[in-house]
């Protein structure tokens, strides 16, 4: 008897759920209905916001490569041109220099001068080596003069310390004369040996652009592209005068190939995407439809000379427009197309990435679809295992279920096995419920604290491991010296201490004849001799600075020269051999320079200083130690 009622009152309890259910089943489909419908307006603008962002960040790198290689070239201008005035001024006072130019330079025609081609081959001449260098000084109205002849050799001087280490970035350096003269640096064409006999530089817009006359800002600049006959590339050139004393010296000047470049900015990031390079007036340099053959047969094409509908609506839309942001996103400038155009300093072109809308629209409308279809198939999921759960899992099901929690959480185990509840409360249930996540929860706070314990202990752990590794990032792996990164940070925190420092920069004397000779594993060995020996002979921070230069940041209360004489010769005990030097101890020595670091000077500029003083110990022969006068 008492069991059948108790069916009863299950059925009935059934009833009740399954109505309850139903209900709930409809608010909820209304519910997800409504929110399907707010999540896709919300969604598909964020979506396609995503798509366009997701274009530029695909961009974005080629752009930046391509934008820091412009404004490195300008920065290695302003390197060059100092460097420039500094050989100047060194040979102003000296007759050498026109020795070697009547020794160096050779007569080929009435008139005309070049270098002689040894110095292209590579030559040694007076302890320098001399290589891939090229020099015409073309007709002219005035003779060669004593001045003239110590500008060139200057310049030749400051093309051959400084133009190696920036091959990978331009086709060629060189510096060009108001005198019409040209000195090159390049690995692939020795221009100053093919230029015409007859050829007039300034007569020509690139270098004419920067004479006084043409140019009285006296303002760095970028050609046009244009066709270097005798190198046979397209090619544009960034030109900076160098003025001394209001008068026109010479222009340090770069060339950029333009064949890896415009390949790199037109190369396809997307499937059904579109790029053009083009200059101010909306001519076409490069585009992704078009093959570098194409490209290379002319400099630009214009409206008038090329009839592509694209290009024609995107030329147009440069013309007509002056875009001040650099970066611009247009809906409406092309039928049927996103453009993404962004200005490039330094040449002044403008990047036009062309994409079809059809395609963001599929793109972005996917995501809020998978959004809806997710939300709506969860909800019903959600629902269907709900009313399974609860039709078959009801109260007597959740009292057993607490009876045995509880019977657990007081260690109850047999009980717990054998239980079988009688009767069924809503409220008894509940309340059991609770009592049993009140035992469980006393159970997790146990096993918490010790959690936390050993969470506690292994963090410890974990930091003593970091400083470790903080400590491995600052080292040089080979050397065992600290690495460049430690010193950035220790340069610059020296300059921001205020107290008064020397940082010393140091190189060993011709390094590469002997890695070439006796081989890098030798080369590592002889560097780790150096670098134990330098470290171990001072208390003070060693910096393996790169490749074979080290550095040092030496208190200002040290006797600079007397220490780094003592380091110096404490390199040449260790009596390495090279049999390979062109200077006379056949061993491997050191050059070292030192600047006392100024206050709230640009790190950049110490390192500078200090790289002069070196050179200038390289120039005196090596082996010495050249400290910058105060």
């Amino acid at each position: 008897m008492d069991r059948r009622q108790e069916e009863r009152r299950l059925q009935r309890r059934e009833k009740l759920t399954t109505a309850l259910l139903v209900k709930i089943s409809v608010w909820a489909v209304s519910i997800v209905i409504l929110a399907s419908a707010i999540t896709f307006i919300t969604t598909y603008s964020n979506a396609r916001d995503r798509v366009i962002r997701v274009l530029q960040q695909d961009l974005s790198p080629t752009l930046e490569r391509n934008q820091a290689l412009f404004n490195r070239i300008e920065k290695n201008a302003v390197i060059l041109s100092d460097e420039f005035l500094s050989q100047y001024s060194l040979l102003k006072g000296s007759n050498s220099a026109v020795e070697n130019f009547k020794t160096w330079y050779q007569e080929t025609s009435p008139g005309v001068f070049r270098l002689k081609p040894d110095f292209n081959g590579g030559v040694s001449v007076n302890q320098r080596y001399f290589q891939h260098l090229s020099a015409f000084l073309g007709p002219r109205p005035s003779p060669i003069s004593n001045e003239l002849r110590k500008r060139v050799v200057a310049a030749q001087y400051t093309l051959n310390e400084l133009a190696p280490a920036w091959q990978n970035d331009v086709a060629n350096t060189h510096f060009s004369m108001p005198e019409n003269i040209l000195l090159m640096y390049s690995k692939d064409s020795p221009w100053g040996l093919l230029a015409d006999e007859g050829l007039v530089i300034t007569d020509f817009s690139v270098v004419k652009s920067t004479l006084q006359s043409q140019n009285p800002e006296r303002k760095p600049n970028w050609t046009g592209l244009y066709y270097d006959i005798s190198a046979d590339v397209w090619t544009i050139t960034y030109q900076k005068p160098v003025d001394l004393d209001g008068r026109h010296l010479a222009n340090a000047s770069f060339d950029v190939g333009l064949g890896s470049l415009l390949s790199d900015l037109t190369e396809r990031k997307r499937a059904n995407s579109e790029h053009m390079v083009l200059n101010t007036k909306g001519d076409l340099i490069a585009a992704s439809n078009m093959s570098q053959e194409a490209i290379a047969k002319r400099s630009t094409l214009n409206s008038k000379t090329y009839s592509e509908p694209l290009y024609q609506a995107v030329s147009q839309l440069v013309a007509d427009n002056v875009f001040n942001e650099k970066s611009v996103i247009l809906e409406d400038g092309v039928e049927g197309q996103l453009l993404i155009v962004d200005k490039m300093d330094g040449p002044g072109w403008w990047h036009v990435t062309l994409y079809p809308l059809r395609e963001i629209r599929q793109q972005a409308i996917a995501l809020p679809l998978q959004l809806v279809a997710g939300g709506v198939g969860l909800v019903i999921l959600i629902l269907l295992m709900a009313y399974w759960l609860i039709q078959r899992e009801v109260s007597k099901p959740l009292h057993e279920v607490a009876v045995v929690a509880s019977l657990m959480g007081q260690k109850n185990y047999q009980e717990a096995l054998s239980h079988r509840a009688a009767s069924i409360k809503a409220r008894g249930e509940v309340k059991q419920a609770l009592d049993a996540f009140k035992t469980m929860a006393a159970r997790f706070i146990s096993a918490q604290n010790e959690l936390e314990q050993q969470v506690e202990a292994r963090t410890a752990e974990l930091a003593e491991a970091n400083k470790q590794l903080d400590a491995l990032a600052h080292m040089d792996g080979l050397t065992g010296l600290f690495n460049r990164r430690a010193f950035d940070k220790d340069l610059n925190a020296a300059i921001e201490s205020g107290k008064s420092y020397y940082l010393m920069m140091a190189d060993i004397d011709e390094f590469k004849p002997y890695n070439d000779n006796y081989g890098h594993d030798a080369g590592d060995s002889a560097l780790k001799k150096i670098a134990h020996c330098i470290r171990d002979k001072t208390p003070m921070k060693v910096y393996r600075y790169g490749g074979e230069e080290f550095a040092m940041i030496i208190p200002a209360t040290e006797s600079i020269e007397k220490k780094l004489n003592e380091l110096r010769e404490a390199v040449m005990t260790l009596a390495i051999p090279h049999d390979y030097k062109q200077a006379e101890l056949p061993i491997l020595t050191l050059s070292m320079g030192a600047a006392r670091i100024q206050e709230n000077e640009a790190a950049a500029d110490a390192i500078r200083r200090a790289d002069r003083q070196l050179y200038q110990a390289k120039r005196a022969g090596r082996n010495c130690v050249f400290v910058e006068p105060q």
